[in-house]
């Protein structure tokens, strides 16, 4: 499988975490960088309509890396390039990373991710769903969030994780003031000709908007293939219509991982040409979407 380079890379308590959150992974490997790597931090210099929409995405932890105070919470993360042999020339890695995937809301208490995320009571019980986990939140030692923004999982309402269907709809304990995301709820496909755009945590790193990419297959009846630039962590991630800002669907996987420095000391992000083919998966909205009320 794909995913086994991967996996090898890490330090051993950064794989345990992450061999158990990538064990039911039917699709493995979302790791791509398609052309020039654009994703960027999403920062109080951003695009406000983007930053209004990465109010409502979330980051999904175990409890075990987190330290939970009365009003603030750690994230205790090392960094992209201690956990991973990363050559220190790509992009991101001094900053904090963690095992985990991401959330967005989709009602005032309940949020939707990949199914492979999130599947079943035991993650009800040992994950937490948190908000603005953004750059500005970075420490030496990972993030500090203000208690109010981790929420706890009530219920599992619903969760697939198939080669036809990965998602999951999680009611969280309490409901949140941030707006939902606005779906597509027309029933209709994404056009062929039609760009996207996604905000995520990649390999657990703070807030990040991946640029607008073309749809690459639209086949397929619940997912469909875009060139957006993804990662572990990207999982359950929004990706959004550039020209509605609606919510087309929910990143799941993509293609191979990273590979090694011609030199053969450290690993660099895979790289693929804009008009590869294949590209990372996208389950469509429509398909949570009877469920989501």
């Amino acid at each position: 499988m794909r995913q086994i380079l991967f996996l090898c890379l890490f330090s051993s308590t950064f794989l345990t975490s992450f061999v158990e959150a990538k064990l039911p992974v039917l699709n493995p490997g979302i790791d791509a960088i398609y052309g020039a790597d654009d994703r960027e931090l999403i920062t109080s210099g951003s695009n406000h309509q983007i930053k209004k929409l990465a109010d409502s995405v979330a980051l999904i932890v175990s409890i075990d890396v987190l330290d939970i105070g009365f009003l603030r919470t750690i994230i205790k993360a090392a960094t992209l390039k201690e956990n991973v042999n990363m050559c220190v020339t790509e992009n991101f890695v001094t900053r904090p990373s963690v095992s985990g995937c991401t959330g967005f809301l989709v009602s005032p208490d309940v949020i939707a991710t990949a199914g492979h995320c999130f599947q079943n009571e035991e993650d009800c019980a040992t994950k937490k769903i948190i908000f603005d986990v953004d750059s500005h939140n970075q420490t030496r030692n990972g993030y500090v969030v203000l208690s109010h923004n981790v929420y706890s999982c009530k219920e599992v309402l619903k969760s697939e994780s198939n080669d036809d269907h990965d998602y999951a709809l999680i009611r969280m304990e309490r409901a949140s003031k941030r707006l939902p995301l606005k779906l597509n709820k027309s029933g209709l496909k994404i056009s062929d000709d039609a760009s996207v755009f996604m905000i995520g945590h990649p390999l657990g790193l703070p807030l990040m908007l991946s640029k607008s990419a073309p749809v690459s297959d639209n086949r397929g009846v619940s997912i469909f293939k875009t060139a957006l630039d993804s990662f572990e962590g990207n999982s359950g991630s929004p990706v959004f219509n550039a020209n509605t800002f609606e919510v087309e669907g929910i990143l799941v996987n993509g293609q191979e991982d990273f590979v090694l420095d011609s030199n053969g000391e450290c690993y660099r992000n895979k790289r693929y040409d804009d008009g590869v083919a294949g590209g990372e998966g996208v389950t469509r909205i429509s398909d949570p979407l009877p469920f989501i009320k």
